[in-house]
């Protein structure tokens, strides 16, 4: 009967330093903007970058690969240019969605929120 209130101090806990908390997440979602990760595709064909906050901010396609594009017409080298572009992006937006979930997990842990081991906190980050 009692389990139901055992967490009510850290609750009560939470709304009273709700100011504090509503600041170290802002924080957070700052920081997150500073992070970044990378992924590459074909061998390193095609690398993508994108911040913390999903945002892409660097797409490097290998000179060849673009030569070979350039200079060709074919419909099927320009489709696999294309699906090693959307690969790199996905496998590094998937890298940033883990790497701001860690951040912000930590930070929760740090700000003494109840949080458990392997919740999903993305819809903490925000726009």
């Amino acid at each position: 009967m009692f389990d139901q209130f055992k967490n009510l101090g850290q609750i009560a806990g939470m709304f009273k330093n709700a100011g504090r908390i509503r600041e170290q997440l802002q924080e957070a979602q700052a920081h997150l903007k500073t992070l970044r990760a990378s992924a590459e595709t074909g061998g390193g064909a095609v690398k993508a970058t994108v911040t913390g906050a999903m945002r892409l901010v660097a797409l490097e396609i290998d000179p060849t690969m673009l030569a070979a594009l350039v200079e060709s017409t074919s419909n099927e080298d320009r489709h696999m240019a294309e699906d090693l572009i959307v690969g790199a992006v996905n496998a590094a937006m998937e890298k940033a969605q883990r790497l701001a979930a860690d951040e912000m997990a930590r930070r929760a842990r740090e700000m003494g929120l109840p949080i458990d081991p392997g919740s999903d906190l993305t819809g903490l980050l925000g726009d």
